[in-house]
């Protein structure tokens, strides 16, 4: 009797995070449609040449105002959190805020080019879902580590040659997000995957992988950046074999 009631909070546990992915997921839909609207709009100017004008002009404040919009609700975040208020808020919003910055900021600088690179990232976001509400927290980490290696690397192959100081500030920040992300781990470890008082991996959580993903990570888009377009092709099948590999570890861990 007692196992049975652990497995329907169990089965209740698994139906509820289900439900909550299937919402994610959702949301990368709508933001995905989103983005094929605003393409229509400003790119191909389905409203006339004056809504598409007045985005441009959106686009060009917003790519400066999104990122102080983004930085305020961050710490507003932080300070709720210290408070013990709910952050879901303050944290939707500077989602929303990062988002259409990144979208700003790329629509205004490279028109139709930023619109075709901004409409992968629903589709990563969406696999990014997946992985996190189905594996463990590492892998998800993990994921997200090379997800930035991989979208690095497709840009370089794509647009390198025709927008060279964009796709090198890009790889600037993936560096500076890279070494960030071990910083970060090796804090995690030294607090039993605590900061400040929430809990964000296991206390048993090993980073050996997550701290090989930055290496391989990082020296794929190096050797991306020194050897040229065509071995980035070769460099980015090499970041997926390590992603599988990663995936079929973390599978094996599951059961």
């Amino acid at each position: 009797m007692f196992d049975k009631g652990k497995r329907e909070q169990r089965h209740e546990k698994e139906d509820a995070a289900f439900n909550k992915m299937l919402l994610w997921l959702a949301g990368a839909v709508v933001v995905e449609l989103i983005i094929l609207l605003v393409k229509q709009v400003y790119v191909n100017m389905l409203l006339g040449p004056g809504v598409a004008t007045v985005l441009m002009y959106f686009f060009q404040v917003f790519s400066i105002l999104g990122v102080v919009l983004a930085a305020g609700g961050i710490a507003w975040a932080v300070l709720w959190n210290k408070k013990g208020k709910p952050v879901v808020l303050p944290c939707a919003l500077t989602a929303a805020a990062a988002g259409l910055w990144v979208l700003s900021l790329f629509t205004y600088q490279l028109f139709d080019v930023g619109l075709n690179i901004v409409m992968l990232l629903p589709a990563v976001a969406a696999v990014l879902i997946v992985i996190f509400f189905l594996y463990q927290r590492v892998f998800f980490l993990n994921a997200l580590l090379c997800a930035g290696g991989l979208l690095a690397l497709w840009l370089h192959r794509q647009y390198y040659e025709a927008h060279h100081t964009m796709v090198t500030a890009l790889f600037i920040a993936g560096f500076v997000a890279l070494a960030a992300a071990l910083a970060f781990t090796f804090v995690l470890r030294g607090r039993d995957g605590k900061l400040g008082g929430v809990r964000v991996m296991p206390a048993d959580t090993s980073y050996v992988i997550t701290w090989i993903t930055c290496g391989v990570t990082a020296l794929t888009m190096a050797l991306a950046l020194a050897l040229g377009v065509t071995a980035g092709l070769y460099l980015l099948f090499a970041l997926v074999g390590w992603v599988f590999i990663q995936a079929v570890f973390f599978t094996v861990k599951l059961m």
